[in-house]
C-alpha cells in the first residue's frame, strides 16, 4: 500500500505478483481484467482473454491473444481520438493479463518475467480514466484483496 500511495507503481506491483502461486497470478489480472470489462466498451479479443483465465489448459493459447488484441491496441494509438479512453486503458490491462497467462503455461518463449508488475500501472491507468471515486475505490480494494 505505501508503494501504490508514492506512486511507485512497478513496486507495487512486483510486491503484489511476486508471492502469488501461478494459478494466483492468473487469478488476480483476471479479475482486474474483469472488473475493467464491466465498465469499458470491450472487444472479442479482449473476451476471449478474459475466458481464456478461466481454463488452465487454454493458458498456451494466450500468446496468440495477447497478439490479437496487441493489433486492436496499436490500431487505437494510430487512431487515438476515434478509441474511447476507458477502451483504451481497457487493451493495455488485456495485453498485460494475456501475458501472465501464458507465462503461467510454462510453455517456450515466455513474456517478461515483469509482466504481472505492469498490471498496477495499467489498473491504476484505467481507474484514472474512470475517473469516478466509487470505481476507484472498488478497484483499490480488489487490487489488494488477497482471495
Amino acid at each position: 500500500m505505501e508503494a501504490w500511495a508514492q506512486k511507485r507503481l512497478l513496486e507495487c506491483g512486483s510486491a503484489i505478483y511476486e508471492p502469488l502461486q501461478p494459478e494466483q497470478r492468473v487469478k488476480w489480472p483476471a479479475h482486474l481484467l474483469a472488473f475493467c470489462m464491466r465498465r469499458s466498451p470491450s472487444v472479442p479479443a479482449i473476451a476471449h482473454v478474459a475466458a481464456l483465465a478461466r481454463v488452465p489448459a487454454d493458458w498456451r493459447l494466450a500468446h496468440a491473444a495477447f497478439s490479437d488484441v496487441r493489433k486492436v491496441t496499436l490500431v487505437a494509438e494510430r487512431r487515438d481520438e476515434a478509441f474511447e479512453p476507458c477502451l483504451k486503458s481497457l487493451l493495455y490491462v488485456a495485453e498485460n493479463t494475456a501475458k501472465v497467462i501464458y507465462n503461467a503455461s510454462n510453455a517456450s518463449a515466455l513474456f517478461d518475467h515483469d509482466a504481472g508488475w505492469w498490471m498496477v500501472p495499467c489498473f491504476k491507468h484505467f481507474l484514472a480514466t474512470v475517473a469516478e471515486p466509487e470505481v476507484t475505490d472498488a478497484g483499490v480494494r480488489l487490487l489488494f484483496a488477497s482471495d
